[in-house]
């Protein structure tokens, strides 16, 4: 490319530079061949000799020469060198211009030949020397402008004087756009205040974009004169972040608050310095909510729940939390409110659950019971608060009364007792739980047949405390599920030892009417004994009567999970509640246990020895095993036999003992048929 141009606007020279000179210095070697006989004469030659026709031929011959290297030299060695290097410059400027626009790809080598020590070699030298700079200027362009971050230079004016081509990707907008621009223009108005390392930019579409901003004072910089930002994105980040958190404290079906976040707003509201204020706790359990999963899938029960939030939502305050515990629980946390307000608010949550629940064009009714339970002024403990409304819920369920609030004096729950559930919760983490174990034997061949696992307390002042003490309170509390976990394992433990004995002993668990309702227990069951490896078939779950009039649906549920999985089923205390052979025809039930105030008079009374014999015939009928209770001599041993009983249980054969004392019993032991 030759530079033998004008300014902007002129029309190029007929003749470039490097030719003109070359015609001048062939031009002065001609001239000098010329003149050089006159110059002769000055330095003493004589005329002749210099005017000669021979001399000024040769004289005119050397200036012909010289003129010709004159010309070779302007116009091929100086001027050919310049013209590489006004070339090469021309090509370092489109390179650069380039730089950060071209495909990759090998760039040509734009360095000049040194082959001399003269000035143009030196001229040579500087120029690559000054490529080599200008490459490596190139280089950090590049990497300024192709990295994901983006970097920005604020000037002392306050605006945008520079900004890499990443902000396009960013930001949707090009860094010319941005140039001039004040930074507080783009910035979300909550974030202007500063104090944190994130910021929220708009988007050219009007979204918001999290930026992770580190910054640097080059004010002080003669190059840079002002504030350098360094901005990451981490929208994704923050977004995730916020999803976990969300997940962490909401349930995943509905989007309500779950479990955590609500009793955390609880404690809060009646945490010290809150004020005198009181606070509602709300609970409430659908009912006949399993009807729906049983007869159209858990799909459409699932759309259900998702309407409980909304359908509660317009019948409560803006300040009032509505979560979901779980299952087809739902929670009401409502602060500054009297006992009468909440129960009024109850009224409303359940006539507004009484509506029809339209899914997929069918109209669903359910039913709720709510139990209520209202803070006294000032700081309060929203577990305990919790288990009142739970309380009172069970009590709205048992009377089927829809609402009920919580009622101390019903309650029972003296001071006496409370310091005895406090310490009750410490015995469970201090593992001050113990079991006993008593013998079931077979009443036609004396062999022990299983034995029934009975929780004993090991108090640190009181000595030992039988179930009779402290589980009546638990049962009326959430311990109660820990409890029944802690027992089912020291039960699973204890047979998995005596296997390794060589002895085959089946436990029994007592369940409580509250466990038995409860969906998870399959689940915790199965894995107490997967996780002490014993078979399914080593264990009997037992429960009252009473526990199936309440829910009997989810209860049967529950008990047909049980059965499935191999666990044998029994009804303790048969005879004292409100059953009949007829519903328990309908249970997954092997066993019933007929209740030890039945069989103590059964000599004596002839009314009890009909009952008896009435249970023992229908549970025959109905193939289950018949056991009874509160057997203490012989006597009634024998009747028991005589009437076709399959199991005895009680002092006669053993009193309730502890682990190691009932394995020595187990081993000195041999069955022997009972007198008849």
């Amino acid at each position: 490319m030759s530079p033998d141009t004008g300014g902007a606007g002129a029309a190029p020279a007929r003749w470039g530079v490097f030719p003109l000179l070359a015609i001048g210095m062939a031009a002065l070697g001609i001239g000098v061949g010329a003149v050089f006989p006159y110059f002769a004469e000055l330095l003493g030659v004589p005329s002749s000799h210099s005017r000669a026709a021979t001399f000024r031929s040769a004289c005119l011959a050397a200036g012909l020469v010289l003129g010709a290297a004159n010309w070779l030299l302007a116009r091929r060695v100086i001027g050919s060198r310049l013209r590489l290097l006004a070339t090469r410059l021309t090509e370092v400027a489109d390179t650069a211009g380039a730089a950060l626009t071209a495909p990759g790809g090998p760039r040509p080598d734009l360095r000049l030949p040194v082959d001399s020590a003269d000035d143009l070699g030196r001229t040579a030298a500087a120029f690559n020397a000054m490529l080599g700079a200008l490459e490596r200027e190139r280089r950090f362009r590049s990497v300024v402008h192709a990295t994901s971050d983006v970097i920005v230079i604020i000037d002392l004016a306050g605006r945008i004087s520079f900004v890499s081509d990443s902000v396009t990707d960013l930001l949707g907008r090009s860094p010319e756009e941005l140039l001039g621009r004040v930074p507080d223009d783009l910035v979300h108005p909550d974030d202007l205040a500063g104090g944190g390392a994130t910021v929220r930019v708009r988007h050219r579409d009007g979204t918001w974009r999290h930026l992770e901003v580190t910054s640097a004072d080059r004010r002080a910089d003669p190059v840079i004169q002002g504030l350098l930002l360094t901005a990451r994105d981490v929208t994704d980040r923050i977004e995730l972040q916020d999803r976990i958190a969300h997940q962490a404290t909401h349930d995943e079906l509905t989007g309500l608050p779950n479990r955590a976040a609500a009793l955390a707003r609880g404690a809060e509201l009646l945490a010290p310095g809150r004020g005198g204020t009181q606070v509602a706790v709300l609970l409430l359990d659908l009912d006949r909510f399993k009807e729906v999963n049983d007869t159209l899938g858990h799909a459409y029960g699932d759309r259900l729940l998702a309407q409980v939030g909304p359908r509660l939502r317009p019948h409560v305050r803006e300040v009032d939390v509505v979560a979901r515990l779980g299952g087809d629980e739902f929670l009401l946390v409502l602060p500054d409110v009297t006992p009468e307000g909440a129960r009024a608010a109850a009224v409303r949550a359940r006539r507004a659950l009484g509506e029809p629940f339209v899914v997929d064009g069918l109209a669903l009714d359910v039913d709720v019971s709510i139990g209520v339970a209202v803070s006294p002024p000032g700081p309060g403990d929203i577990d305990a608060l919790l288990r009142q409304a739970d309380i009172a819920m069970y009590t709205a369920k048992e009377r089927q009364s829809g609402v009920e609030v919580y009622d101390p004096a019903a309650d029972g729950h003296d001071r006496g007792r409370l310091v005895l559930l406090s310490e009750f919760r410490r015995a469970l983490a201090q593992g001050d739980l113990v079991v006993h174990f008593q013998p079931k034997v077979a009443l036609a061949t004396g062999a022990v047949t299983g034995v029934e696992a009975l929780v004993r307390w090991a108090h640190p002042t009181r000595g030992l405390l039988g179930p009779g003490e402290f589980v009546p309170a638990v049962e009326r509390t959430g311990l109660i599920e820990p409890l029944t976990d802690r027992v089912l394992d020291l039960a699973l433990a204890q047979a998995r030892a005596w296997a390794a004995q060589g002895l085959e002993v089946p436990v029994a668990v007592n369940l409580s009417a509250r466990s038995v309702h409860r969906g998870d227990l399959p689940d915790r069951v199965l894995a107490a004994l997967a996780g002490h490896g014993v078979p399914a078939g080593m264990l009997c779950l037992e429960l009252t009567e009473t526990a199936l009039l309440t829910e009997p649906e989810r209860a049967r549920d529950v008990l047909t999970r049980l059965r499935a999985a191999g666990i044998r089923i029994s009804i303790d205390d048969f005879g004292t509640g409100y059953s009949s052979m007829g519903r328990i025809r309908h249970l997954p039930v092997d066993e019933i246990k007929i209740d030890r105030s039945y069989v103590a008079a059964l000599a004596e009374c002839a009314e009890d020895a009909a009952l008896v014999r009435s249970a023992i015939d229908l549970g025959h009928r109905l193939g289950l095993t018949v056991v009874a209770e509160g057997v203490e001599d012989d006597g009634t041993a024998a009747s028991l036999q005589a009437l076709g009983c399959d199991v005895g249980q009680g002092y006669l054969f053993g009193r309730p003992l502890p682990a190691d004392e009932l394995t020595r019993w187990l081993t000195g032991r041999r069955p022997a048929a009972l007198p008849g």
